[in-house]
């Protein structure tokens, strides 16, 4: 998916446990921990031009790494802006976690797809429901994550998370759709 969506995803699943309070500080971390995965387009060599390719969408984006991904966020997080408000890194890691969480699930609902179960396999899980760039899906998002943001109600965050959830869920089903129809048409023409 692209940056807004992984980020937008991020803040709004962090600010759907957040308070009133702390509203603002989950929409910053959760929108930065839902596209750190992403950091691994850093990896690449002089040498091999594809490596790059290799390894995006691999570890960091694996459910193993998710803890470790967050970690790294909070810790960051909360040495750059979160310390020096009070705020517990408890509270900054729960937030993280949920916005780098988001990642990986998201970049599964494409075709390219990501390696969900790094080190174990090395299959792509592509779910093939939406698009790497989707307005219809990402413009709401952001509205109701901002929403949420400037009025500090968690609700609108919520109401985010539930509207890429069914906007996920119409495409499965479009897709099996799709799907059931071209195995209908194959086997009709032989």
């Amino acid at each position: 998916m692209d940056p807004l969506t992984q980020g937008g995803l991020g803040a709004s699943l962090a600010q759907s446990v957040s308070t009133k309070a702390s509203a603002k500080i989950a929409a910053i971390v959760g929108f930065l921990a839902g596209m750190a995965a992403d950091l691994d387009f850093l990896i690449h060599s002089e040498t091999d031009s594809l490596l790059f390719l290799e390894y995006h969408r691999q570890f960091t984006h694996s459910l193993v790494f998710i803890p470790i991904g967050a970690l790294i966020v909070a810790i960051l997080m909360h040495l750059v802006v979160t310390r020096r408000k009070g705020i517990r890194f408890s509270l900054v890691y729960r937030f993280s976690l949920l916005g780098y969480a988001t990642h990986a699930f998201i970049d599964a609902c494409t075709s390219y797809g990501t390696q969900l179960f790094w080190p174990f396999s090395d299959v792509r899980i592509a779910w093939n429901q939406v698009s790497i760039i989707d307005p219809l899906l990402t413009i709401p998002l952001l509205l109701l994550v901002l929403l949420a943001t400037l009025k500090r109600r968690p609700l609108y965050a919520r109401l985010g998370f539930a509207w890429v959830i069914a906007y996920l869920l119409i495409g499965l089903y479009q897709h099996q759709r799709a799907v059931s129809v071209t195995k209908v048409v194959a086997e009709s023409r032989g």
